[in-house]
Order: structure tokens, then C-alpha cells, then sequence
């Protein structure tokens, strides 16, 4: 195992802090996603309001993004982390993630990844479903 100097420890411990705050934010927007959306799912059932299913379908995709983008820059920061990790000679303490890092890690990555597209796409299918089955039943306006 190779020696770090103090420099290095700190400079991965900083990388490492963002990481967790970027990983943290990323499970908070989960969270409030399914908050948020069985609280207008549920409000559209008893309404029976249509309109309620796509403002949680506009919901879901906002969320979506917002998650996505948090899961970018925690790749972003992960592969900064080894960068340092494997760097030789003084660190230099920066913490911006260079254009190949960024060019590597996309939104669009980060949209389908393992850990967002599944929530979110169930979530969406729930919305439409609603909007579809609620709007469509006996009684509505």
C-alpha cells in the first residue's frame, strides 16, 4: 500500500465530504419525490382529479433530473477522488473535476442509472396510469 503524504490525506478527505453530501442529497430527493407524489396520488384518487396526476407526472420528471444531476457530480467526485488518489507528487488541493471527467460522466447517465431509473419510471407510470383511470371513471367533470 503506498504512503500518502498529510496533503493527500486531507485533499481525499475533502473529495471524499463531497461525495457523501452529494450522495446524501441524491437519497433526500428520493425521499421527497415519494413524498410528494403519493400525496398527490392519493388527493387525485379521493378528488378525482385529473389534472392532480400530471402535475405529479411534471413533479416526477423534475425530480427525476434534480436526482440525476446529483448522481453525475457524485461520479464526478468519485473519479476526482482516484485521480488524487493516483496522482505522484504534491497535491495541489483542487476540487473541480477536469473536462475528461465531466465529458465522461453525463446526465443522461446519471437519468438511467441503476439507482434513479427504476424509482422514477414507476413513478411516472403511476402518474399516467392515474391520469389515464382517474379521468376516465364514472363521475368525473
Amino acid at each position: 500500500m503506498a504512503e500518502f503524504s498529510d496533503g493527500r490525506i486531507r485533499h481525499l478527505a475533502m473529495i471524499q465530504e463531497v461525495i457523501a453530501r452529494m450522495a446524501g442529497e441524491s437519497a433526500r430527493m428520493k425521499q421527497f419525490a415519494l413524498t410528494a407524489i403519493g400525496v398527490l396520488a392519493s388527493t387525485c384518487v379521493a378528488t378525482r382529479s385529473a389534472p392532480l396526476a400530471g402535475v405529479a407526472g411534471v413533479l416526477t420528471v423534475i425530480f427525476w433530473l434534480l436526482d440525476a444531476q446529483y448522481l453525475r457530480q457524485e461520479r464526478w467526485f468519485r473519479a476526482l477522488y482516484d485521480q488524487v488518489r493516483l496522482a505522484e507528487g504534491p497535491t495541489d488541493f483542487l476540487m473541480t473535476p477536469n473536462a475528461e471527467i465531466r465529458r465522461r460522466h453525463t446526465l443522461l447517465d446519471g437519468l438511467f442509472g441503476w439507482s434513479v431509473a427504476p424509482l422514477y419510471g414507476a413513478l411516472l407510470t403511476i402518474a399516467v396510469l392515474l391520469a389515464r383511470f382517474v379521468g376516465s371513471a364514472p363521475g368525473t367533470s
